[in-house]
């Protein structure tokens, strides 16, 4: 059986549509009650447990054959523990495989805010005994969407301090669709890089954005400091310091990278930037 985490998300509801559309034998983990409600649609039995509540992951775990950890998300030592949690609950429970998603940008010498979280969640899961797949996510591109376009469309101008960078953004429903093929074939041992098949300068992201919403739309290289003081004045924490440091990330090149992982995985390209924006424009 296959237990998918975070259910009522937008990837983990994803990956467990598409597993239970498929015919697999398939349950969805959620916080609470609540939540299940959120999931129901998808017609598979749901499981409550917390991550801040390991006996309640372990009960969650019982049975599973394989496990698709799609993390939490918020202040960073918060998903760290949940991170060890789910992983240290699913090896006492003995579960046989996790597939795990993470980010691309891994390295121990990128300063993003949540870099040391996944590097030891991937560090823990592969001491843990259990077989193991992990998908190293890119960029969202419903990220840059939703946090840089949307706004541009209002001012006409996306501030970043990012330079000259490049970018290969990756839809949320690619990442889904490709941990789903992931668990439905149980393929172990490996780790995943999951991109766009294009790198793209933030010039030509506005002026995809521009072309498919018909609104001006300009980047400008903005200061680091100036954006962080934007950012303050406009998100909670920790996120000030979370898209800061993001940004200085893909300033360093970070995101640039094109892998081929998504096409192996599912036989075909990954969606193209502006087809992306395409599917989100209102119909008219």
């Amino acid at each position: 059986m296959i237990l998918v985490t975070g259910a009522s998300g937008y990837v983990g509801g994803a990956v467990l549509r598409r597993l239970s559309q498929g015919g697999h034998a398939v349950s969805a983990m959620v916080r609470n009650l609540g939540r299940a409600a959120e999931v129901e649609d998808a017609g598979a039995p749901i499981r409550i447990a917390n991550y801040d509540e390991p006996a309640s992951l372990e009960r969650a775990f019982l049975g599973v054959d394989r496990l698709v950890f799609v993390a939490s998300d918020g202040h960073a030592r918060a998903v760290m523990r949940h991170h060890a949690n789910v992983i240290d609950a699913a090896a006492t429970a003995g579960v046989g495989h996790v597939i795990f998603m993470s980010i691309i940008d891994i390295e121990a010498s990128s300063g993003f805010y949540f870099t040391p979280v996944y590097r030891d969640a991937e560090r823990r899961l592969l001491a843990s005994g259990m077989k193991w797949t992990i998908l190293r996510c890119g960029l969202y591109a419903d990220l840059i969407l939703s946090h840089w376009i949307r706004p541009a469309l209002a001012s006409g101008e996306m501030a970043l301090p990012v330079g000259d960078a490049r970018v290969a953004p990756i839809a949320r429903d690619d990442v889904a669709e490709a941990m789903a093929a992931v668990a439905a074939e149980g393929r172990d041992g490996t780790i995943h890089e999951l991109t766009g098949s294009i790198a793209c300068s933030f010039e030509e992201i506005a002026a995809a954005a521009a072309r498919v919403f018909g609104r001006p739309i300009r980047y400008t290289a903005s200061l680091p400091a100036d954006y962080l003081a934007w950012a303050w004045g406009e998100m909670s924490d920790p996120w000030p310091h979370a898209f800061s440091s993001l940004c200085k990330s893909i300033e360093e090149g970070r995101y640039a990278r094109v892998c081929g992982d998504v096409e192996r995985l599912l036989g075909r390209p990954a969606t193209r930037f502006e087809d992306f924006l395409m599917r989100t424009r209102p119909a008219t």
